[in-house]
């Protein structure tokens, strides 16, 4: 892609030819304008198709870097997400390469408020021998099927537990009813 001046691109504009292909000594009339960082530039479709190419080859290339750096580090690799990447050992053998934190993509969440169903499960589902002194790291809901994983860790130790997704979710909503009858 040539560089833009003014005075060419005044003349461009003003007869309706395409800029890259008179940078070039070639006529050709411009079919629409396109953006070029702050520049309204005439384009014919195929300067306009090779300069959408090379922004789309330039924006995968970025993100796969920033992916890669981000898989590095444990991290999910979606955009403005810094939590940890779920753990290996919890994903099924067809879902090996995903590295999302498991709110995103083909892990996304049930229509409950992920944080209310994990105080749920921490406080009505486990023992407390079971509960004492673990954090929820991650929750997952596998829908073809139809359960729900729930790691559990303290330092030193990593817990995973199992759990039907139709029976989880009807306790949390009777027990929803229960706390509020006006529902």
């Amino acid at each position: 892609m040539p560089r833009i001046s003014s005075d060419e691109l005044e003349y461009c504009r003003k007869q309706n030819a395409c800029f890259d292909c008179h940078s070039e000594g070639k006529v050709k009339v411009a079919v629409k304008l396109q953006k070029r960082r702050t520049l309204e530039v005439p384009s014919c479709r195929a300067h306009c198709y090779a300069y959408k190419n090379k922004i789309n080859r330039a924006n995968n290339e970025k993100y796969a870097r920033t992916s890669a750096i981000k898989r590095e580090a444990g991290k999910c690799i979606h955009n403005n997400c810094d939590h940890k990447l779920i753990p290996q050992e919890l994903l099924p053998p067809w879902w090996k390469r995903e590295s999302t934190c498991g709110i995103h993509g083909a892990f996304k969440a049930f229509r409950v408020n992920r944080e209310a169903l994990l105080r749920f499960i921490m406080q009505r589902c486990l023992t407390p021998a079971e509960s004492e002194g673990m954090t929820p790291q991650n929750i997952i809901y596998i829908a073809g099927q139809g359960y729900i994983l729930l790691g559990l860790g303290k330092p030193g130790l990593y817990h995973t537990k199992c759990f039907s997704a139709s029976g989880l979710l009807e306790r949390y909503q009777q027990f929803r009813r229960h706390r509020s009858p006006s529902r």
